[in-house]
């Protein structure tokens, strides 16, 4: 390809661009008034669709004549235009004067013969004279958009890999009974595809990041401070992301914006569609919750809006976003939702065909226009019709291994699936992850390697019920009975994984089901934690007592029926219950054998407190005390929760939410607390010294 063919392409590009994000800011003012007339009738999932008919106009190198497309009214303005300033270019009648100019002793009889025969040079200067003013600032308006479009694409790519990195050194999930809450999530929602759970690090909402192996991260707060069945909310509403592939859509938004980065208009389009895409989440969520349900999911939503969103969204990610307006909305989408409010309807569908029929399809043009079509395609100059060949999948053979590390993690591998032929080949993008993970061929089995120290750091192997050994099932189902006899042990996936730390292995099985959870040590097949979740009126009595106790202590004001009673334990290392109300407004924490406090969360007294308050967001927060004021403030409610001292203990506030607290003092027990904005502590917990509660 010629120097000048391709600047030739590149501003038939720019035109085409131009035209079209012309198209799509009417579409965009269309789609706008739908939204209007149809505010209350048209569901969540349908406001969001409204908004893909404008990606697909942006996508549209060529779209068929329609006499209804609406843009008819935009190429007629254009011919106006054109007919108005069709007399004033008359180059050809000047070419035969500067013809005749040129032979000067020539006869004029010869002169149309000259002027038919004579060289194009002579004519190209005199005509390109003329229009070389309007011509450079086409040119200059094609560089400024193109240095725009360049710095804005390297902005979103240097920011999102940013995010992506500091990700990726954040360590996966591996509490049994959260992992378990979202394994059960994940497959009620028929999501067949395995997504981690890592901590946040800089993220500082719930959140879903990346779209073809996609992870959802937790803050350690968050973790500490929802109880399950708000945790099961957040986990709902993330898959629905997932499920939905709003990542790769928001992905895709933002390439036609760093196209279109000079229209306004489509950055507010981008916003609006950012918030229905929410509001579609919530109500694909709400369909697997249900109804019942939506005033809890109601409050635990607009309680993480107020403290974690961002009104900052980021392309390769779908978290909370927002401001007020949006928050507004979400409670009345959410208070009015019905079990039909994400079922396809006649009137969603019709109003994105009727739309579709009048902006996807171009003018009408007349043969003396048809140069000045809107929405013609851009002519790409090409030297050749070579197709360019698509990104192959990477494999062992395309990182930086050692083959005696590669033949390391196969062997270990296959250990792990007793099949001496299983090959690993497939390497996950390691743009996400902080390891080289290999995955086998037929995607049962993963190992993942150290890329310093080119170590193996772990080995994952997934099976189905019917694969799993009968011994581990015995063992699982054994250490269950010890645990519950009268409960029946049935597991619904099973994995089995082997950590390497130190010079030292750990090697683990997983059974879990529903509402219930078994960890065994892979060598012995001994029992390294369980987990079962009760109705509240089947968990233990003392802890039952003492968790009631610990709710009139904190002078919660009114009564509180817990509905949920979770059982965790692990021989010699703890023994707690968790129990939990209906909407998650009040959790305790009870040592089994003890009896004693471990965490109690009041966000229901919080939430009373703070009723009367104007919104506030995240970035607006600060410490309510000084650090001497917020240890003579807890002092007395921790005496009284877990018999602990405060005297001679130092405070730190979190530098991402200035509300919660960490009480400090050597060789003491850690006490961390979160206040509201009134000034009183709402929620409690203890880490103890040696790592373990005396349960």
């Amino acid at each position: 390809m010629t120097l000048d063919s391709l600047s030739l392409s590149l501003l038939s590009f720019f035109d085409w661009v131009l035209e079209t994000s012309l198209m799509a800011g009417v579409l965009v003012g269309l789609v706008l008034f739908v939204k209007v007339i149809a505010r209350n009738k048209l569901s969540p999932r349908w406001h969001y669709i409204l908004w893909l008919v404008i990606m697909a106009r942006l996508l549209l190198p060529w779209a068929p004549e329609s006499s209804f497309s609406v843009y008819n009214l935009l190429s007629y303005g254009q011919e106006a235009l054109r007919t108005s300033e069709a007399p004033s270019p008359r180059l050809p009648e000047a070419s035969p004067v500067v013809h005749q100019e040129v032979p000067e002793t020539a006869p004029t009889k010869t002169a149309p013969v000259e002027t038919k025969q004579a060289p194009p040079v002579q004519t190209a200067d005199p005509v390109e004279k003329q229009p070389s003013a309007s011509f450079s600032i086409h040119k200059l308006a094609f560089g400024v958009w193109l240095l725009g479009a360049v710095c804005l694409g390297i902005l979103t790519v240097a920011a999102n890999r940013r995010v992506y990195s500091r990700l990726a050194k954040q360590p996966v999930i591996t509490d049994p009974g959260i992992v378990g809450l979202f394994e059960q999530c994940r497959k009620t929602m028929a999501i067949r595809q395995s997504i981690p759970l890592i901590t946040a690090g800089p993220i500082s909402s719930p959140a879903v990041f990346g779209f073809m192996r996609p992870r959802i991260v937790l803050t350690d707060s968050l973790m500490n401070m929802l109880d399950d069945r708000q945790l099961r909310f957040i986990f709902y509403h993330e898959l629905a992301h997932v499920k939905r592939k709003d990542v790769a859509v928001n992905w895709l938004m933002n390439g036609l914006l760093i196209l279109h980065w000079f229209n306004p208009v489509l950055w507010y389009a981008y916003y609006r569609m950012r918030e229905d895409q929410e509001m579609a989440a919530d109500a694909l969520a709400l369909s697997y919750i249900g109804a019942e349900h939506k005033e809890s999911y109601g409050h635990t939503i607009i309680r993480l809006l107020e403290h974690y969103a961002t009104l900052y969204p980021t392309p390769g990610m779908a978290n909370l976003s927002g401001g007020k307006q949006q928050i507004k909305r979400r409670i009345i989408m959410i208070k009015n939702y019905h079990k039909k409010s994400y079922r396809w309807s006649a009137l969603g569908l019709a109003s994105v065909i009727a739309l579709s029929s009048v902006t996807l399809v171009n003018a009408t043009a007349s043969p003396e226009s048809a140069s000045g079509n809107l929405s013609a395609p851009p002519v790409i100059a090409t030297e050749s019709s070579g197709s360019s060949e698509a990104k192959k999948k990477l494999t062992i053979h395309d990182i930086p291994l050692d083959k005696n590390v590669v033949e390391a993690a196969q062997e270990e591998l296959r250990r792990f699936l007793g099949d001496s032929q299983a090959e690993l080949y497939e390497v996950v993008d390691p743009e996400i992850t902080a390891e080289w993970i290999l995955l086998n061929k037929n995607g049962k089995g993963q190992v993942a390697i150290d890329r310093n120290t080119k170590q193996i750091v772990n080995a994952l192997v997934r099976y189905t019920w019917d694969e799993t050994d009968a011994a581990v099932k015995n063992a699982a189902a054994e250490a269950f009975r010890q645990v519950d006899a009268n409960k029946t042990f049935a597991a619904e996936s099973v994995e089995r994984q082997k950590r390497f730390e130190d010079g030292k292995s750990t090697h683990e099985w997983r059974l879990q089901s529903k509402d219930m959870i078994v960890t065994l040590d892979a060598d012995t097949l001994s029992e390294r934690g369980i987990l079962i979740s009760y109705p509240f009126a089947q968990g233990n009595e003392k802890a039952k007592n003492a968790a009631l106790k610990a709710l009139q202590t904190i002078n919660v004001g009114k009564p509180v029926a817990f509905k949920q009673a979770d059982h965790n334990y692990s021989s010699g290392r703890y023994d707690s219950w968790k129990f939990f109300d209906d909407g998650g407004y009040y959790t305790v924490v009870i040592g089994a054998k003890t009896g004693a406090i471990q965490s109690i969360s009041a966000y229901g007294k919080k939430e009373d407190n703070e009723a009367n308050l104007p919104l506030l967001l995240d970035k607006d927060r600060k410490p309510i005390y000084t650090k001497e004021e917020a240890v003579a403030a807890a002092k007395p409610m921790v005496n009284k929760l877990f018999g602990i001292d405060l005297t001679g203990y130092t405070v730190e506030f979190d530098s991402d939410n200035p509300y919660y607290h960490t009480f400090s003092k050597a060789e003491q027990p850690t006490v961390h607390a979160i206040v509201d904005r009134t000034g009183e502590f709402w929620s409690y917990w203890v880490d103890p010294v040696d790592g373990t509660m005396n349960d």
